[in-house]
């Protein structure tokens, strides 16, 4: 890139001074030429050189800036053979112990005018530890995050990750809301009651991930189920944390399903796609992908798996987010931003190229089943990440009148005893570009 206005400003000063010095130089050894052999004579080593200092600090921050200006003052002492010491230690006398300290105009100068860019260099290269949770096992869900870890995009950023699995989106809503997390992968649903139990957490979305939700009740073809209706007088296996099973009663007031005609086989999220793999509910409720993969790895045959989402009843529901703690928002606000972009460049990478972001994770990860983690990657990219939404504004932002449309079911299905508003669950300012966003044709 071209240099700043501030820079070339800086670079004419800096050559003004080469200039100015290379004549005073000149006049001072032709009158004196003891000097040049003075400055190769020293009974001590200088201490450190104004060039070597700029050119080691430019070098080690790599910084555009400071570099440029630290090769200017490397090249201008190679030319004309002074010494640009800052602080030379010259010859003591016998028994003195102070030391006398030698510079020169130009010396001082090109340190003024490098010393802003060197400190702006080192203020850069200072990393900012992030801990994020997961709302799942390292799987390919979040494949796209250490995708972004693995190209060294965090790094680029200033930033220092380490993420965590998580066992559901209620924990990683918890784990960042107590601030022990700066952030998490979490259904923005969860987000609205995380808050209201919790009201001084604040914790907010910042990215939207799923815009189609995948809260649905999943069940297999021998079971008889095709529609809502099918589902009085069957057994439904769920996890009572689980936010499809919290929503439920939204589900079947919106379908007229009378719950009280459902027998539950209540169970943890790792036994419930084994209850119906096992034939012991006809159905269980959660997310598509999860419960699908699940029932793969069970046993059960892709043609036999089943699915009435509740999005298809009329609940437009947004799903998971990037969010992000109070603390991290509002005391970091730059490195919070610089997270959630090259988080963004993580997603639209891995939709770009799946097989490159289950590599990262099986680098991560060496035991996952990297062929069917690839699958759910698809999956994700093909029925939450891909909508008509999502194709006009890509990912990351929201259409504010739908989220707060749907909390309206939040609000009744989680028993809050207000509507949440869209402004307290979003927070838009940390958006990337739209490039950036953009889901790959």
């Amino acid at each position: 890139m071209p240099p700043s206005a501030r820079v070339r400003s800086a670079w004419s000063q800096g050559e003004a001074v080469d200039r100015q010095s290379r004549r005073i130089d000149a006049y001072r050894l032709h009158r004196h030429p003891q000097l040049s052999a003075d400055c190769g004579r020293s009974s001590r080593p200088p201490t450190v050189c104004s060039a070597s200092l700029l050119f080691s600090l430019a070098m080690f921050v790599a910084a555009d800036c400071a570099q440029s200006c630290a090769l200017r003052c490397f090249r201008s002492s190679s030319q004309t053979g002074t010494c640009l010491a800052i602080l030379s230690i010259g010859n003591t006398k016998q028994g003195n112990d102070m030391h006398n300290f030698t510079s020169t105009r130009r010396t001082i100068l090109q340190l003024g005018l490098a010393a802003p860019f060197v400190l702006k260099a080192r203020r850069s290269f200072a990393t900012t530890p992030v801990k994020f949770s997961f709302s799942a096992p390292f799987d390919g869900s979040n494949s796209p995050f250490l995708l972004a870890e693995k190209n060294g995009w965090y790094k680029e950023a200033g930033l220092e990750c380490q993420f965590d699995a998580g066992g559901g989106s209620g924990e990683a809503a918890s784990r960042t809301g107590s601030g022990v997390y700066d952030g998490g992968t979490v259904d923005i649903n969860n987000v609205a009651e995380f808050n209201f139990k919790n009201p001084t957490a604040e914790i907010k979305a910042v990215y939207m991930l799923y815009f189609k939700s995948p809260l649905c009740v999943a069940t297999l073809s021998k079971s008889g189920i095709t529609k809502p209706s099918d589902l009085a007088g069957k057994t439904v296996g769920a996890a009572a944390p689980d936010g499809a099973y919290r929503l439920f009663s939204t589900y079947a007031k919106t379908t007229s399903v009378d719950p009280s005609t459902i027998k539950w086989n209540m169970v943890g999220l790792q036994l419930r796609e084994a209850v119906l793999a096992g034939g012991s509910a006809d159905a269980i409720l959660g997310f598509d992908s999860t419960m699908y993969f699940g029932l793969v790895k069970a046993g059960i045959a892709p043609a036999d798996i089943r699915f009435l989402y509740y999005a298809d009843a009329g609940l437009d529901l947004y799903g998971n987010a990037i969010v992000l703690s109070k603390k991290f928002r509002t005391t970091n606000p730059e490195a919070a931003k610089a997270f959630v972009a090259a988080s963004a460049r993580g997603y639209q990478a891995a939709a770009a190229d799946p097989k490159a972001a289950i590599a990262a994770l099986k680098d991560h990860s060496p035991l996952i089943n990297a062929g069917l983690e690839e699958e759910k990657l698809r999956w994700l990219v093909k029925n939450q990440f891909t909508t008509e939404e999502t194709k006009k504004n890509g990912l990351g932002g929201i259409d504010t009148e739908r989220l707060s449309k749907s909390m309206i079911a939040v609000a009744e299905g989680f028993g809050l005893p207000s509507v949440p508003k869209s402004e307290d669950l979003f927070d838009a300012s940390l958006l990337p570009s739209a490039d950036i966003r953009k889901l790959p044709a």
